[in-house]
Parts: structure tokens; sequence; C-alpha cells
């Protein structure tokens, strides 16, 4: 009898120990919703919006002379070369480009030449995360800079 409670009790704690285990619902991390669905929809006659200059400071050394470049982002469903966000050439060699939104409202976006495959890189030709910009204050100014191509 002891030789079969040796091999019975260690076999009913393993038993007891999976079932445990498969019963426990697994703990996975939940994203936050997407920003996109955040957007709320309005009219660029509100009175409500806040208006944020965008300014790219510097672009990429073989960026042609006439590029017209656009913003692209979660506002627009990604839309590369949306006439709607293209920027304006300064003669001072900075593009600029104004955007409303509702106060509090966050984006993603980035910057391309209006072609899918010209969508800014880091530096070394990489993918590039998204750039982020929430709308708090009105009249904002943002630079930034474009690395690569």
């Amino acid at each position: 009898m002891k030789g079969f409670l040796e091999i019975f009790i260690p076999f009913a704690l393993i038993i007891v120990l999976l079932g445990v285990s498969f019963n426990k619902a697994p703990t996975t991390s939940q994203k936050p919703s997407d920003i996109s669905t955040q957007i709320p929809s309005f009219s660029e006659d509100d009175e409500n919006l806040f208006e944020t200059t965008f300014i790219i400071i510097s672009v990429p050394e073989n960026t042609p002379e006439d590029a017209t470049i656009y913003m692209m982002g979660n506002f627009n469903n990604w839309l590369v070369g949306d006439e709607n966000y293209r920027f304006e050439k300064i003669e001072d060699g900075t593009y600029q480009l104004i955007i409303k939104m509702p106060p509090n409202t966050e984006i993603l976006y980035n910057y391309n030449l209006g072609f899918s495959d010209y969508i800014e890189k880091d530096f070394y030709g990489n993918e590039k995360e998204n750039r982020k910009y929430k709308f708090e204050y009105n009249r904002d100014v943002v630079r930034d800079e474009i690395e690569s191509w």
C-alpha cells in the first residue's frame, strides 16, 4: 500500500496543478484603442478648432529642388499625396502647412513626396516610427526634420 501511495500522490498532485493552470485565464495586455477612431468629425469652418503650423526645417540632400511634400496620417487614412495636406515651400527653404483640429485631438503622421516609395525613413533608410502630435495649444508650431526618403 505504501508503494501505491508513493506513486499515486505525486501523480495526483501533477494532475491537480495542470488542471489549475489550464483553468487560469491567460493574461494579455490590451493595446489602447487605435487613435484613428478617436479623431472626431468636424468642419474646417468650426471656430473652436486649434490651429497648428507644421514646419519642415530640413530635408534629405537627395530631395529634388521642386519636390512637393505632403503629410499623411490617421486623420486622412494615411493617404499618400493628399492635396489637402500639401506643404508650401517657403523662400528660406523650409516647408509649411497649417492644420486645424479639435482641441486635444491626437494624430499620428509621417511625411511623403506623393508616392508610396517616398515615405520618410530614418537616417539609415529604415521604416520610421509614426510621429505623434496632440492639439493642446492653439497657434502652436511644430518643427520637424526629415532624415531620409
